[in-house]
């Protein structure tokens, strides 16, 4: 398997492309870091990963940089290493351009 033992960091693995690219990574025998603000559904996305998938649920908010420095320890402390790490993390505004605020703007790219 291509990702045989390797070890990807998905942020934003608890829907969408993330979630997918989970998927697609496990069945590559890829060893798996989910994260997400969303717990229970980082839980279900681990859930539906290939049962021998090695599968880390670390939940996290990719805009609490102080808060990074422990989580990669805990990342590190389970897998040793990092191989891939994928920023698929986002947030978004479904409002007309016009309408949107700068600082909705902003946030929407520091994410």
């Amino acid at each position: 398997m291509p990702f045989s033992n390797q070890v990807v960091w998905i942020t934003g693995a608890s829907s969408g492309i993330g979630e997918h690219l989970a998927y697609a990574f496990a069945n590559q025998g890829a060893r798996l870091i989910l994260s997400s603000r969303n717990e229970q559904e980082l839980q279900r996305v681990k859930q539906n990963c290939p049962e021998a998938a090695e599968v880390m649920v670390l939940p996290m908010d990719v805009t609490d940089y102080a808060g990074m420095p422990a989580l990669v320890q805990r990342a590190l402390s389970r897998f040793e290493t990092i191989h891939i790490l994928i920023n698929n993390a986002g947030i978004s505004q479904r409002s007309a351009v016009k309408n949107t605020l700068f600082e909705v703007d902003k946030k929407i790219m520091e994410v």
